[in-house]
């Protein structure tokens, strides 16, 4: 595989990550539409569980965000590999 095909396959898997991201923000705006549905039915329990959901969700969005901007600008650097080290006898 060339240099290039290897730079496209990870730019095509940050976009993907994106989407995932984007996906898991229309999650959150349904839910809060779900949370506001509970709370008029009084169902403290389910908004309970609704809530922790999201904190997970948001947690989640922000590991993602944080891999895509460290490893997004290593792949424009490039990846060195360190030689092997022949041991020395001392």
């Amino acid at each position: 595989m060339s240099d290039l095909e290897a730079k496209i396959r990870l730019e095509v898997r940050f976009a993907l990550l994106r989407d995932i991201i984007a996906s898991y923000r229309i999650r959150l705006q349904e839910m809060e539409r779900k949370v506001v549905e509970l709370f008029a039915a009084n169902q403290l329990a389910a908004i309970s569980e609704c809530m922790e959901e999201q904190q997970r969700i948001v947690r989640l969005i922000r590991k993602l965000e944080q891999f895509i901007k460290e490893w997004e600008s290593v792949q424009d650097v490039g990846i060195s590999h360190e030689p092997k080290r022949e041991h020395t006898k001392t």
